[in-house]
């Protein structure tokens, strides 16, 4: 049985592994070629702005793939259209009230007098969140009925969009250009999410009324906000430089180094994600075995690019981004180490999943985030840019230690071990470049 697990996750990670190979593609020319297009101002300006759709779209959105990917899979072939649709417009009902609840807020600080913001930009900022939560729900229901390529190939999509928006629309208008591409892209992401979804429509239609699967609205709640909690530690940095007396260009700087490090890390996470419906119908003991096995090989892969990463550091940010961002080296020295603790907490994550076990998914997060508050109260001040990548590993590092708890026996003391070594190497070498 593990071997016929371990050949099925092959497929299901071969897959993912492709459409995030495409979307690094983008994100590089969204990490290189517009900072280059827009300089340090424009793109500290630009990038909080992106990071506030980024992080809120997938906030809100957050659980949405281990329910669907958790509990379709389980029901019966011929009701899995059924399941499917009710939790998709249980979570639809629910991402619409938060999102009616985030504009009202908006509105009524706007209609204060109390901020500097445009009232145009704040509207472009949160059309664009709205199209790219609707294009996520749609593709985690196909995501549920087995339908993993449009979920891998989404993203690879909106970035492209991106990147060519910012730049072709910033030579016309400047900082105002670059924001509308936000909107521009999330639109192309809501159309292709409607254009992959097409074969599924009929059967989604005619399927009967049911209610959500016991247990499985607990569990999203639970999961979506340990995953919440956990993406602002991963995203937050960027706030968190601009809100405590960072520069503009200490915040692109952040947002650079992040972005970089994060890409690899939602690569492996995804990997997880796409194998969870293959995984929980083999069983918790098989699927837990196999996922053991894909975390070892991806924590081999990633020690080795970080570390070589950490070596070239100071030559290649200069050689990639240009000499202007030479200043964001800083930020990257402690970035790196993410990547090498992606693995482990990739896999604590999807432990949490197999095991029904949502609420050690909540514990991680608020452990992530008391850290990371600490942290940014600690270093920012004093580190800048550094402070706030800083502050999401040692939020990574603190959801890792209360999972490895939480979820006795899941990751293995070779795994642990392999982990904290690679960590604390790539942190060492980058501060002695």
């Amino acid at each position: 049985a593990d071997q016929r697990a371990l050949a099925g996750l092959r497929g299901s990670v071969a897959g993912s592994m492709a459409g995030k190979a495409a979307e690094m593609v983008t994100l590089l020319l969204l990490a290189t070629a517009v900072p280059r297009a827009l300089g340090p101002q424009d793109y500290g300006a630009f990038s909080l702005p992106l990071t506030v759709v980024t992080l809120g779209s997938l906030a809100l959105t957050l659980g949405g793939p281990a329910v669907l990917a958790r509990y379709v899979p389980s029901a019966a072939p011929d009701e899995r259209p059924a399941v499917a649709r009710a939790i998709g417009v249980r979570l639809a009902k629910g991402r619409g009230l938060q999102l009616a609840t985030i504009v009202l807020v908006v509105a009524v600080v706007l209609v204060s007098g109390r901020t500097t913001l445009a009232v145009s930009d704040v509207a472009v900022v949160l059309s664009a969140l709205a199209l790219s939560v609707a294009a996520t729900l749609l593709l985690q229901v196909g995501l549920g009925l087995g339908r993993t390529g449009p979920w891998s190939a989404r993203y690879p999509i909106q970035n492209a969009v991106l990147v060519v928006g910012a730049i072709g629309l910033h030579s016309v208008a400047g900082r105002g250009g670059a924001l509308a591409a936000l909107l521009v892209s999330s639109a192309a992401g809501l159309g292709f999410a409607m254009l992959a979804m097409r074969p599924s429509w009929p059967a989604l239609a005619a399927a009967p009324a049911v209610p959500v699967p016991a247990g499985a609205v607990r569990f999203g709640v639970l999961s979506a906000a340990g995953a919440a909690l956990t993406q602002v530690t991963h995203r937050g940095g960027v706030v968190a430089v601009a809100l405590l007396g960072g520069t503009t260009v200490e915040v692109g700087h952040t947002s650079l180094a992040l972005g970089v490090a994060l890409g690899v890390t939602y690569a492996i996470l995804q990997a997880f994600t796409v194998s969870l419906p293959h995984l929980a119908a083999e069983g918790a003991d098989t699927g837990e075995a196999v996922a053991r096995r894909l975390a070892l090989g991806l924590l081999a892969a990633t020690s080795i690019a970080a570390v070589v990463g950490a070596v070239v550091l100071e030559d290649g940010v200069t050689v990639v981004f240009g000499t202007e961002f030479e200043p964001a080296v800083d930020a990257f020295r402690p970035a790196l180490a993410l990547v090498v603790l992606a693995p482990l907490s990739s896999l604590l994550v999807q432990g949490a999943a197999l095991r029904l076990r949502p609420e050690a998914s909540l514990h991680m997060g608020l452990a992530a985030i008391a850290a990371f508050l600490v942290t940014c109260a600690a270093a920012v001040p004093a580190l800048g840019a550094a402070g706030g990548t800083l502050a999401a590993v040692a939020a990574t590092t603190a959801a890792i230690a209360v999972g490895l708890v939480r979820l006795p026996r899941l990751a293995s003391p070779t795994l642990v071990a392999g982990t904290a070594l690679a960590a604390a190497l790539v942190l060492l070498i980058g501060f002695r470049t």
